[in-house]
């Protein structure tokens, strides 16, 4: 299935951008799994998804076995975060090592990705977990946080609450909308800012305003936390949970790199009924959400630097598809 983009526009009248729009051509891919039998999905669903593939394998397991009425015991849920964490720890170095430092007018810093790319995914048990994770912390505490011209984003959006799959259920029943996301009828954020907020860095660059710093703040924050967590492994599991919602119906949430993840489904028999899929991409670059919000009436003096603060907001938002950035004159 192609993975669709994010067409991203800005409008800017020659000294601030005065509005900016979403459009996203994102497939609703959890379509393609209504009417299959449930072993069929389980198939499926791995390929469905280049992004963030080991963490949509498992919601989707924990969703389905929840609808059974079999809910995972604690060391099948083990099994699957510690499956899960090596993908969200590459994730977030990709963007730190490989995407961010050329908008910082700095080279992409490949050999480093590459090196920690073959050590991540050499981990086979909870020794060289533990080794990678010990090693990974001390990696991120040399990391300095990058500093650079941000004025304060004046309205944002509300971060999303971390629920557990329980307490998600009445917030996804319904007509729940996959494709423009609300909590509470209003749009959100989720991602490493909305888990790390209360972190005192992160915090500090929230006082003052500046989000995008905040975000980087924050992975760098959430990479740590996960590190620690390889170290320690028995905390893993506290990364996904699911939920019977109803005989038949089933919850999951998984914490990727981007955000929270939740798959519902809903089985008759051993057929799908219904299935929603809720990826953090589409809270992020709602409509009205954080993308839009944060950049209209953010001063530019040239349409190279409003092209410049719509990238580094994009980036920090961290888009699961390719976008695109333009600039149109009012």
């Amino acid at each position: 299935m192609e993975p669709g983009f994010l067409d991203l526009t800005l409008t800017w009248d020659g000294t601030q951008i005065v509005a900016a729009t979403v459009v996203s051509t994102r497939p609703v891919a959890a379509r393609a799994l209504c009417g299959l039998p449930v072993a069929r999905v389980l198939e499926l669903v791995p390929r469905l998804f280049a992004v963030c593939r080991q963490a949509q394998e498992a919601a989707a397991r924990l969703a389905l076995r929840a609808a059974l009425g079999s809910p995972m015991d604690s060391v099948e849920l083990a099994e699957h975060a510690r499956r899960v964490a090596p993908e969200v720890a590459l994730e977030h170095l990709w963007r730190l090592l490989l995407d961010w430092p050329p908008l910082f007018g700095e080279r992409s810093r490949n050999g480093e990705f590459l090196d920690w790319r073959k050590r991540i995914s050499a981990i086979a048990d909870a020794g060289s977990a533990a080794s990678v994770g010990q090693a990974l912390v001390a990696w991120v505490d040399a990391q300095p946080q990058p500093v650079f011209a941000e004025d304060p984003a004046a309205a944002p959006v509300a971060l999303l609450p971390q629920l557990s799959a329980a307490q998600w259920a009445g917030r996804v029943a319904g007509d729940f909308c996959v494709e423009r996301p609300t909590f509470a009828g209003r749009p959100a954020e989720t991602g490493a800012l909305a888990r790390r907020f209360a972190d005192p860095g992160v915090a500090a660059w929230l006082a003052s305003g500046q989000r995008v710093h905040a975000r980087l703040a924050a992975r760098l924050v959430d990479l740590r936390s996960l590190a620690t967590d390889l170290a320690e492994p028995s905390r893993l599991p506290a990364q996904l949970d699911a939920a019977t919602l109803a005989p038949g119906c089933g919850l999951a949430r998984v914490e990727t790199a981007r955000g929270t993840l939740l798959h519902l489904v809903e089985l008759d028999g051993q057929r799908v009924v219904r299935y929603l899929l809720v990826a953090p991409t589409e809270w992020n670059f709602h409509p009205r959400g954080a993308f839009v919000r944060e950049l209209e009436h953010r001063p530019a003096v040239s349409r190279d630097q409003a092209m410049l603060v719509a990238r580094r907001l994009a980036l920090a938002l961290d888009p699961c598809v390719p976008c695109e950035v333009r600039v149109n004159d009012a």
